[in-house]
């Protein structure tokens, strides 16, 4: 894919981390296998009973602040989620190209941010595993605003203590509702990603356009003149 990109026009460039700048294989690896091993575990089921029991719970706070808070998930299951997260770490990887895009895009003078809906304990964990904290100006999850990016109030919260100007923003994000809170507010550059989990098919007839490999995102910028 190639993107028709004004780098003049754009200051800000926000990623989201899980299945965007991130791998999201770890993630389904670590809620979809790990998490209902453990609570199989502790409750004396078969796996396959056990996932047929946590769907319903999971289902229940999709979109929610809830669904990406360990603490809750943690109490709401009786597990070390933390431990449990830091025992299978060495599964969380960048996916192809990340480091070279966040190195074109600084050297390009553009604003980094990270805006997760991961909880802090998780995003520190990844940051520490990954080592690319340092490429941006802000690291932000939603459990520090209140609200999931995929609501309203989310955007308005975040313009309100970090402010930027929508209209020269960039934001990738794999997940669509997320896209759509955000092309909503009024971000008018919004990228989704084809493929988030390596481990999945390439996804089809998304709503949004996709980016497959994260440097197509930075080839436009070769011919920027970079400042001095």
């Amino acid at each position: 894919m190639v993107l028709n990109i004004n780098w003049q026009a754009i200051d800000l460039v926000m990623f989201d981390m899980d299945g965007t700048l991130l791998d999201l294989a770890f993630d389904n690896l670590f809620w979809q296998q790990a998490v209902p091993q453990a609570w199989a575990a502790l409750h004396q089921h078969p796996f396959d009973h056990a996932l047929e029991l946590l769907k319903p719970q999971f289902k229940a706070q999709e979109g929610t602040l809830n669904w990406y808070s360990l603490p809750y998930w943690s109490n709401a299951l009786n597990l070390d989620l933390t431990t449990l997260k830091i025992q299978y770490q060495d599964h969380i990887c960048l996916r192809p190209h990340a480091l070279q895009l966040l190195h074109d895009l600084k050297m390009a003078n553009k604003k980094l941010w990270l805006v997760t809906n991961a909880h802090p304990i998780v995003l520190n964990v990844k940051m520490q595993k990954t080592g690319i904290a340092h490429w941006f100006d802000h690291l932000i999850s939603s459990h520090d605003l209140g609200f999931a990016k995929e609501q309203e109030l989310f955007w308005h919260k975040l313009a309100a203590q970090y402010p930027f100007d929508k209209k020269r923003t960039i934001f990738v994000d794999d997940s669509e509702p997320v896209l759509q809170a955000a092309q909503h507010y009024g971000i008018q550059h919004v990228y989704g990603i084809v493929q988030p989990d390596s481990k999945l098919p390439a996804r089809q007839q998304l709503k949004f356009p996709a980016i497959d490999q994260l440097n197509e995102l930075s080839s436009s910028l070769l011919s920027i003149q970079v400042e001095e």
